[in-house]
């Protein structure tokens, strides 16, 4: 689940490598729950994502506007619902504190979009970068 794969590539290295600082950070949080210390990942977790989420989503966006994608907005949409997730879970994390709920619905959160965003939204944006020749790998 955290290794990169071909398919995944959008042609960007710069949206790419953002893809890959994801996956390895999904990588780091199961080692830390393997390992039982994931009370003081947690708050790692939530700096890294809303640091990458405005840094890649921006970047995302505007290979898509670039492109003249006509998936624009509703992908625009899939990253504005995935921060409004991040920042829910975050001010939990600030109320309450860690607890296993939190840990696992963070994980299953960015487990969730690995799975669903990058299979899904993703690739019909790197379907559309290949039709119009701005792929380049």
């Amino acid at each position: 689940m955290t290794a990169w794969h071909d398919w995944m590539a959008t042609g960007n290295e710069e949206v790419d490598n953002q893809h890959r600082d994801l996956l390895n950070k999904v990588a780091d949080l199961l080692l830390a729950c393997r390992e039982q210390r994931m009370a003081e990942e947690i708050s790692k977790l939530f700096w890294f994502l809303k640091r990458y989420v405005r840094r890649h989503f921006r970047d995302e966006e505007k290979l898509q506007l670039d492109s003249g994608y006509p998936g624009y907005a509703a992908h625009r949409a899939e990253h504005q619902a995935f921060y409004a997730q991040v920042t829910e879970l975050e001010a939990r994390y600030l109320k309450d504190g860690t607890s296993t709920t939190l840990i696992v619905e963070s994980l299953n959160l960015m487990c969730e979009w690995l799975h669903r965003h990058f299979r899904q939204m993703d690739q019909e944006l790197v379907d559309y970068l290949h039709g119009v020749g701005s792929y380049a790998p």
